[in-house]
């Protein structure tokens, strides 16, 4: 009997573990380690050249969030510097209410989440939730590392669910600051 019993804990646990998909404690482990490759500029992660114009190149990102649908490090030039950022893509539907749900759910995944880096204190992901209104096709939050020091100071994690025609994508980013977002190569 006590077999049973174990057994059916551990089908539930199992496929409770493989419905989580995106927003799972492999999350906050992807995110962690593309922060602390930031400082090298994302070089230890940059994989494949995916896409590449004047402007800017799409490398495939060798740290992806399990599930999500692409996960991608980009770098243009602006005002004469390299500017190098994060993006996935994790989301998409039709659905505004279950989109709601899974940003909620990222929001709840990532804040106050843990970074640590070698021979150093550790930061604590902060930001503010505002709840999207299906009205508005965009909405963002903006995560701060705390304390703000040194070469992490400006960096920023950001969830956003955007309107794209009849879907809203949920994505998250890494990057320096709001001017340096994410350059999308086309």
């Amino acid at each position: 009997m006590k077999t049973v019993i174990l057994a059916i804990i551990l089908v539930t646990l199992s496929i409770d573990a493989l419905t989580q998909g995106v927003f799972s404690n492999a999350t906050n482990i992807a995110l962690e380690k593309v922060i602390q490759d930031y400082p090298n500029r994302f070089r230890n992660i940059k994989g494949a050249v995916l896409l590449e114009n004047a402007q800017a190149t799409n490398y495939e990102s060798s740290v992806k969030i399990p599930g999500s649908l692409s996960c991608i490090v980009s770098q243009s030039n602006a005002r004469n510097r390299e500017v190098l950022s994060w993006k996935a893509d994790l989301f998409t539907s039709a659905n505004f209410g279950e989109a709601r749900q899974k940003y909620a759910e990222l929001f709840n995944q990532i804040k106050n989440t843990i970074i640590k880096f070698n021979g150093s204190k550790p930061y604590i992901l902060t930001g503010q939730y505002t709840s999207p209104d299906e009205a508005r096709p965009f909405h963002a939050v903006v995560f701060n590392m705390l304390p703000a020091t040194g070469d992490l100071q400006k960096v920023k994690v950001e969830i956003s669910l955007e309107q794209q025609g009849a879907n809203w994508k949920l994505q998250l980013a890494i990057y320096d600051d709001r001017e340096e977002q994410f350059v999308h190569v086309q």
